[in-house]
Formats: C-alpha cells, sequence, structure tokens
C-alpha cells in the first residue's frame, strides 16, 4: 500500500499495532470517554430488544454498552487484534466477525437490523456511498444510522489543506499511545460530501451533533476541556433508513 494510491488505503496495519494500549486509554480519555461517547449514548433512546450492527468496533465498549441495555449485538472490525479483545470483553455474549468495511457484508441479511452504530471509523474509508448502501441494506424499513468522525473543520484547520471540499487523505501522528508515535491515516472530507453520500445511499439525516465535553471531562482534564468546549474536534450524525414509497 502506498499513500500515492488512496485507494487502496485500509487502517489495518495501523490499530493492528497498538490496539490493547488503544483501548485502554479510549475507554477513560478525555476524547472518547467524556466527549464522543456520552453524545452518541444520548442519542440512543431505547435500544431494548433491538438489533445492532457496531461497525468497526474496536475494542468492544460500544457492544458492551449495548449488550448491558439488553440490545442483539453483532460486531465487525477489520482487525484481527480489535476482534479478539472484543470477544474477550463480551464473554460470548454478542457475535463477532472480522469484516472489512470496504466490501460487501454478504455474511449480514438483507433488512435484519434495527440500528447501525459507527463509532469513529467513517473517516478510514475513502468511498462512503459502497458502505452507507449496504447500511442500508441491512437495516429495516426506517432503520437508524448512528455514527460519529472527524469534524471537516478541525482537520481542515489542523492540517492547513488548501481545498476544504477536497478529500484528502491524511497522515498523522499520535504521541498519546505510549513511547513510539503511532502513524494513522484517515480521510479528511467535507461537511456537504458527508450528506450527499447519506442522500445517495437511502438516508435522511435526522440530527447533526457537535459535542461538548462533558463536566467530568473538566474535572479530570481540564486541558482537554478547554479545547473541546472551542472547537469541533468530531461531527456525529443520527440518520434514518428512507421509507420506501
Amino acid at each position: 500500500m502506498s499513500l500515492d494510491n488512496q485507494q487502496e488505503y485500509i487502517p489495518f496495519d495501523d490499530y493492528e499495532a497498538f490496539a490493547e494500549t488503544y483501548v485502554k486509554i479510549t475507554e477513560f480519555n478525555s476524547h472518547n470517554a467524556n466527549y464522543e461517547r456520552p453524545a452518541m449514548f444520548s442519542l440512543l433512546s431505547n435500544v431494548k430488544f433491538k438489533r445492532v450492527l457496531d461497525a468497526g468496533c474496536a475494542g468492544g465498549i460500544y457492544s458492551e454498552w449495548l449488550i448491558n441495555h439488553s440490545a442483539d449485538v453483532v460486531a465487525v472490525d477489520i482487525s484481527h487484534k480489535m476482534v479478539q479483545l472484543t470477544r474477550q470483553r463480551l464473554q460470548n455474549r454478542g457475535q463477532v466477525h472480522q469484516a472489512d468495511l470496504n466490501k460487501p457484508l454478504d455474511f449480514l441479511d438483507d433488512h435484519s437490523f434495527d440500528i447501525v452504530l459507527s463509532s469513529l471509523t467513517l473517516h478510514y474509508l475513502k468511498d462512503w456511498e459502497s458502505v452507507l448502501k449496504e447500511f442500508n441494506r441491512i437495516l429495516l424499513p426506517k432503520g437508524l444510522l448512528l455514527f460519529s468522525t472527524h469534524h471537516p473543520f478541525i482537520d481542515f484547520q489542523f492540517f492547513e489543506k488548501a481545498d476544504y471540499f477536497a478529500t484528502d487523505l491524511i497522515e498523522d501522528f499520535w504521541y498519546s499511545f505510549g513511547n513510539t508515535p503511532v502513524r494513522v491515516r484517515f480521510y479528511r472530507r467535507p461537511l456537504s460530501a458527508m450528506t450527499s453520500a447519506l442522500n445517495n445511499a437511502g438516508f435522511v439525516s435526522k440530527q447533526i451533533v457537535e459535542p461538548r465535553p462533558t463536566e467530568e471531562c473538566k474535572l479530570l482534564y481540564p486541558q482537554d476541556y478547554e479545547k473541546l468546549s472551542t472547537k469541533p474536534w468530531f461531527l456525529i450524525i443520527l440518520a434514518q433508513k428512507e421509507a420506501l414509497s
């Protein structure tokens, strides 16, 4: 794989190398535990007895929460290590599969899920329409799609891109996961590209949320709280599968 061929990029190697450290840190940190997840949970009004796909499950934190709230969960991730960690966390309380969201989810039946949840995963995919059409296929009529992604403005500003309306492959380094910087790569795209992909895949946007950090974040991570209170780090979209006419 090379950065010159954007069509080839998948995040497998990035996360496989530091999966355990990633899960341990994101379970309690500022950006995930005290910013993104509370906002996502607030949009999941009732998951009891709902069948939910956790698309890009990482270490299974969302899957565990869903199961603890009586949902029937199927979790998928491209990383073998993340799949192992999710299975360890869930202890046979849900189905966990290794799967690439760039490819059809052929092992999942049409119209078989009430909700698709995808946390901080879609920005690793260049082609949103294909995966969103797969989500549409497996959702029941009027099923819900809830996902979070990088906010297009913060990446545009932080990486000093010349064209906001372009879809760019970004390379970044994370310094909070041990002594060695971790290379991660993802796609930055404008908000209009996100909403167009949703519409083209048969979804109607119901709610767009720019999260705010929790009060607990203010106590535990005051510097991050200030940053997350003044800059839009992540974006959350709740969409619904269009009803058949």
